[in-house]
């Protein structure tokens, strides 16, 4: 992504909204190249070894075929922050402690999405993409993209990102992006109220208390941590 937006023309010109745009575009064009997919298997390959060739499980040519991902993306600049976003995972700016979502989740259900995706031939079923997936956008999918009357964002799967731009003040207090594992437990301003409560800084002497990076980024760590503790099923059979 950071590649893709550098090279853009519209980034150099500083109109970056095009550009994340574009990028997306982009990024998902190239799944499909045999560059993309040769870098795919790379991944695939370290992360799990090359597996054996069977009728059952074989390598594909066509990974992103077979598989997606969301897609949220954070360009802050000097004096702005613009946020990018395909699928159902969540960017929640901080402005003096109150919620503002950057991103909307895009789901099945939501009725522009479910309407595409009813006029390019698919399904909605039990709030998933032909019953299948719970999400409206990706990069990659491309089983749910392959419908050559039609064009790439009137498909039932896109990756067209909405973009949304807030302008950085005095009040701006931190940026928050996860996956919808999170927002399906707590909603966007109890995670600020949670997250501002675990990084507020104690004051010595009557004045703040300055952090090293190093400090900071232990922090941060430890505040991840601890959401996720508070949101983890005790089981599985209480996952939800």
């Amino acid at each position: 992504m950071p590649e893709c937006l550098k090279q853009s023309k519209p980034f150099k010109e500083k109109d970056y909204k095009t550009a994340l745009t574009e990028a997306f575009m982009e990024i998902d064009r190239k799944l499909v190249t045999p560059e993309g997919n040769a870098e795919l298997q790379q991944i695939l390959d370290t992360n799990s070894g090359p597996a054996p060739p069977s009728i059952e499980n074989p390598i594909s040519a066509k990974i992103a075929f077979n598989m997606g991902c969301t897609a949220c993306v954070a360009l802050i600049t000097p004096t702005e922050i613009y946020v990018a976003n395909a699928g159902d995972s969540r960017c929640v700016l901080s402005v003096n402690k109150t919620a503002i979502n950057m991103s909307t989740d895009h789901k099945p259900i939501v009725p522009s999405e479910n309407e595409r995706i009813e006029k390019a031939g698919g399904t909605v079923e039990d709030n998933r993409v032909e019953g299948a997936i719970n999400l409206s956008r990706s990069l990659g999918d491309f089983e749910y993209k392959r419908n050559d009357k039609l064009k790439v964002n009137e498909q039932m799967l896109i990756a067209l990102p909405d973009v949304k731009v807030e302008k950085i003040t005095t009040e701006t207090d931190f940026l928050i992006i996860a996956c919808d594992g999170v927002w399906d437990c707590m909603t966007s301003q109890e995670v600020v109220n949670f997250v501002a409560d675990k990084t507020a800084t104690p004051k010595a002497g009557g004045a703040t208390a300055i952090a090293s990076p190093k400090k900071t980024e232990d922090k941060l760590t430890a505040v991840i941590e601890s959401l996720f503790d508070k949101i983890i099923a005790p089981d599985t059979e209480h996952a939800g």
